[in-house]
């Protein structure tokens, strides 16, 4: 025996409209999901987008320290070429300083030598056939120094025996 149940008019509306309904909420859930997975691709797509215009200014930024980098080489090269031309005229000149500086440093010995020769004073006793020119060459002095330190005027002669102050 088959038992149908017999729906009223009234409960095969609700039947319909509660199906209905379902459908409704179903496609609306759909749409979620679908729409869901559109802005999900679309963020990920702008992720995409943005980790790129992170790297392209990550790029940019080691671009410009390289830029930055070359500026500073390319000085360094112009002051070093300017260094290295400047010392290549001074080794031209050296050859020439040192025929200068040779004379000087002979000079200089010599004035050093009479500087520790003048700490104190001095004297030197004159022998037979010198001059004051002689004595002079000797220690380094003019001849009017000589006779500055030791008064003598420019028609005064000297003898042998005679001590003459040489330093101070």
């Amino acid at each position: 025996m088959s038992e149908e149940i017999q729906l009223s008019r009234f409960g095969k509306m609700g039947f319909i409209f509660l199906i209905s309904l379902l459908i409704l909420l179903l496609g609306a859930t759909m749409g979620i999901i679908i729409g869901s997975k559109t802005r999900i691709k679309k963020l990920e797509d702008r992720v995409v987008t943005l980790e790129a215009s992170d790297r392209v200014t990550h790029i940019k930024e080691q671009a410009k320290a390289f830029e930055q980098l070359k500026e500073r080489f390319d000085r360094l090269e112009a002051s070093m070429s300017l260094s290295t031309e400047h010392i290549a005229k001074g080794l031209d000149s050296l050859p020439a300083k040192m025929a200068e500086e040779i004379p000087q440093q002979a000079e200089s010995s010599r004035s050093s030598k009479v500087s520790k020769r003048m700490s104190k004073k001095r004297y030197h006793t004159v022998s037979a056939g010198e001059t004051l020119y002689g004595i002079s060459l000797r220690y380094g002095l003019t001849v009017k120094k000589i006779r500055l330190l030791n008064k003598l005027s420019d028609r005064f002669v000297i003898y042998p025996g005679q001590k003459l102050l040489v330093t101070l």
